[in-house]
């Protein structure tokens, strides 16, 4: 994707990251994969909106996105995992190589749709559980 799709950025200060700058753990021959999820089902989402300004920023820099639409996705052991969303969504978390996750905030917490969809990706598949950011100093 090239910079001029997104009006929002200044191209004189949008850099391309290096692969000095990336140092990939394991080495591949495809553009990294990256997972974006939101936490919220209203028809006019912002986090919605800020994870597609997301995606198309890491298409930008040479990234692979896809994002996740929660709508229909069952409480955790409400059904089976079988079910076809979990198994996309399972899928999908299989597949990225990194994620983004956006959440409105729910009494000083995520919203329960962005929790469901973090308890359906089992630590058994592995996945890492998941850090606080720090602040910087």
């Amino acid at each position: 994707m090239k910079v001029s799709k997104l009006p929002n950025i200044n191209s004189e200060l949008f850099e391309l990251p290096t692969n000095e700058q990336l140092i990939p753990a394991k080495p591949s021959n495809h553009a990294p994969r990256i997972l974006l999820l939101y936490g919220s089902l209203r028809e006019r989402s912002f986090s919605r909106l800020a994870v597609e300004e997301a995606a198309r920023l890491l298409e930008a820099m040479g990234a692979e996105a896809r994002i996740f639409s929660p709508r229909g996705l069952p409480l955790a052991d409400a059904e089976d995992p079988s079910h076809p969303k979990v198994q996309e969504l399972r899928e999908l978390a299989q597949w990225a190589e990194g994620m983004v996750w956006c959440s409105p905030e729910r009494h000083g917490a995520m919203t329960g749709i962005m929790k469901t969809q973090i308890d359906w990706i089992p630590l058994s598949m592995g996945a890492v559980r998941p850090t606080q950011a720090k602040p910087s100093p």
